[in-house]
């Protein structure tokens, strides 16, 4: 029995819950020669309807010529708006949504932003689906102001749904955890919050969001928090500068806790870059500058300031905000070109994965996004760059990245996550995103079609000695099919000619 509440009242449908629902074969299959299942739950326990996307569908299946490329779309495009908006409070002027990670009844900051970021570009043809993810920055705004440093919440009270308990972890500052899922602290989180704000403002041109007061008290608290995690170990005279965020966790995995008693390892001063204990994986850096996520709050900023120019009335809170903001992208900036571009012996000028502003550098990428594969596609710098260029040939190869896999059936990025040996399709994708080559896309897209055990959905993760992706991780990341959404999406606009008859 699957529970959700729909228009403020809570229904109970006959339906499957969908973790299980992923596992299996239904129909009808595609036309294709791989003969995909249908995988959307029936009507009656959609989480969410939206007409806008029902008719982007309806119009890629008259001009999809592949049969099972469209299923894969047809599958996995609507899949979080059909499975994991488990609560959207209706109210036109202060909605909220709650939006799930899928199978775990819990709100990630990041994975909810990319998750309903698909949807963004559709949203003044569906003012429901525009109320929704007006709702889903509003609720985060409430989880930040709680608990600014935790990547996930669980469900708000009033929703009434069912919690998952939170982990038990040694967090420092404490954390509500009546509120809190779990409290790694991830400078994405705080960036992807910006650009789920920033995607809702350009398709919308809704300024009046930045009038909410929770949404002006995010980003300044945002602003706050980023400043306390720019400052570095010691200090000039190498004095130990007390450390504000410390996490310790009971566990038999490494990634899963901090050195140091929870505080990290050092970072250094003068480098301008901010400190984030955890990758978007939730797995611990080795090297606290963590680049892509630095690149990405510099992207965020910088839109995000934009976005507070253009308003009818700005006030001034608003207007120093920007300021303060600004300077503060415009050092990170900085501190990326100084610190974080680095000489491979092979690849020559690269950018590393994390740094620690001593000399010390993790040369990698994990396939999680923000990633050094997705600078481009988070709009730091073109896809031509030509450093970019370099790191993109390093971190595809099993020479230059230790989680890049190369199997007898799958390939791609990974990262320790879920172990060695295994690619995330969400790799593949980010991969199609950042390539104009048209043999290089197409190989991937038959790779992406060809490795989902059958099921017509995305994996969190694939293992690459494993026939037809059999042996996989997930079965329902909805994440990860709002990733292949999105690159059928970009697809369209970019070489129609792929994919269209």
């Amino acid at each position: 029995m699957l529970w959700y509440l729909k228009t403020n009242t809570l229904v109970s449908q006959p339906c499957t819950e969908y973790t299980s629902y992923a596992t299996m074969i239904h129909l009808p299959l595609s036309e294709g020669k791989l003969k995909l299942p249908y995988m959307r739950p029936p009507i009656e326990c959609r989480t969410f309807r939206s007409s806008a996307i029902d008719n982007i569908i309806a119009k890629f299946d008259r001009k999809m010529k592949d049969r099972d490329l469209f299923r894969l779309f047809e599958n996995t495009f609507p899949n979080t708006l059909d499975t994991t908006i488990l609560w959207f409070n209706e109210d036109i002027e202060e909605p909220r949504t709650f939006v799930s990670t899928g199978d775990i009844h819990a709100e990630w900051l990041r994975d909810s932003a990319r998750q309903v970021s698909v949807y963004q570009k559709f949203i003044l043809e569906d003012p429901q689906l525009k109320l929704l993810i007006k709702g889903v920055i509003l609720q985060q705004a409430e989880y930040i102001l709680v608990a600014p440093y935790c990547n996930a919440f669980h469900p708000p009270k009033e929703s009434n749904i069912s919690r998952i308990p939170s982990s038990i972890d040694n967090v420092n500052p404490s954390p509500p955890w009546d509120h809190v899922y779990e409290c790694k602290w991830e400078l994405d989180s705080l960036a992807s919050f910006f650009t789920l704000l920033n995607e809702y403002i350009e398709n919308s041109k809704d300024y009046d969001i930045l009038q909410y007061k929770s949404v002006i008290n995010a980003i300044s608290l945002i602003a706050r928090v980023v400043q306390t995690q720019s400052r570095p170990t010691f200090n000039e005279n190498g004095d130990l500068i007390p450390t504000f965020y410390s996490f310790q966790r009971w566990t038999n995995s490494g990634t899963e806790t901090l050195p140091l008693s929870g505080a990290g390892n050092p970072v250094n001063s003068k480098t301008n870059l901010i400190r984030s204990a955890f990758r978007p994986s939730d797995d611990a850096c080795i090297y606290q500058f963590l680049i892509p996520s630095n690149m990405q709050l510099v992207v965020e900023i910088k839109k995000l300031v934009q976005c507070f120019k253009r308003q009818n009335h700005p006030d001034k809170l608003s207007i120093d905000l920007a300021t303060h903001l600004l300077n503060v992208a415009d050092k990170i900036e900085t501190g990326i070109n100084t610190h974080a571009v680095v000489t491979h012996p092979e690849y020559g000028k690269v950018f590393a994965y994390e740094i620690d502003g001593y000399g010390s550098v993790n040369i990698m990428d994990d396939a999680n996004l923000p990633s050094l594969l997705s600078i481009p596609d988070i709009g730091y710098c073109s896809k031509f760059d030509e450093v970019y260029q370099n790191t993109r040939k390093m971190i595809l190869s099993t020479k230059g990245n230790p989680y890049y896999f190369n199997g007898k059936y799958f390939k791609g990025i990974g990262g320790p996550h879920v172990g060695l040996g295994k690619a995330w399709p969400m790799s593949l994708l980010l991969q199609i995103r950042t390539s104009d080559d048209d043999d290089e896309i197409l190989k991937l897209l038959d790779l992406l079609k060809n490795t989902t055990a059958g099921l017509g959905l995305m994996h969190e993760s694939v293992d690459v000695n494993s026939v037809h992706g059999v042996q996989y991780t997930r079965p329902w990341f909805a994440w990860c099919n709002s990733e292949f959404g999105k690159t059928i999406l970009d697809l369209a606009d970019r070489k129609p000619g792929l994919i269209f008859r």
